[in-house]
């Protein structure tokens, strides 16, 4: 009779550690998959984000481009606010005190650049750190199309 109690015992808890095992390895992986899920997401908004700042240096002096760019930059920012890190919202924040500074002004794209390089290595940070890390020991300078002004 004790050996059935014994082998018993050993056969519950054989089960209830593959139960937990299961358990722990679900939520593991629930939590990857959900952290997956958000920094996809938080590519595409980044991704809007500059191809908005794009459409807004492409529009030059047509006042319908314009419009639309500056709706999808709004549109854009709205999502932004939700889901960007600390890092990336000062750097949106610097770039539109920069867009609203040179609305008929002369335009620094050496300043438009610098603010945009600040923004990548922000967003890059937040999407993955280890490589954003890397990429800035390289002393990376990204290269932005910005036409001329008039």
């Amino acid at each position: 009779m004790a050996d059935i109690t014994g082998d018993l015992f050993v056969i519950t808890c054989g089960v209830i550690i593959i139960i937990v095992v299961f358990a722990v390895t679900f939520l593991r992986l629930r939590a990857m998959e959900r952290r997956m899920h958000e920094s996809s997401y938080k590519l595409k908004v980044y991704t809007d984000l500059l191809n908005a700042v794009t459409e807004i240096n492409l529009a030059g002096g047509d006042s319908y481009k314009m419009d639309i760019a500056k709706k999808n930059l709004a549109l854009t920012l709205n999502r932004l606010n939700l889901i960007a890190s600390s890092g990336v919202l000062k750097s949106v924040s610097d770039l539109l005190d920069f867009l609203n500074e040179h609305k008929e002004k002369d335009f620094d794209a050496l300043r438009l650049h610098n603010i945009l390089n600040t923004l990548i290595i922000e967003a890059r940070r937040d999407l993955n750190p280890s490589h954003a890390r890397r990429v800035e020991e390289s002393r990376v300078r990204y290269r932005f199309f910005a036409p001329v002004r008039k």
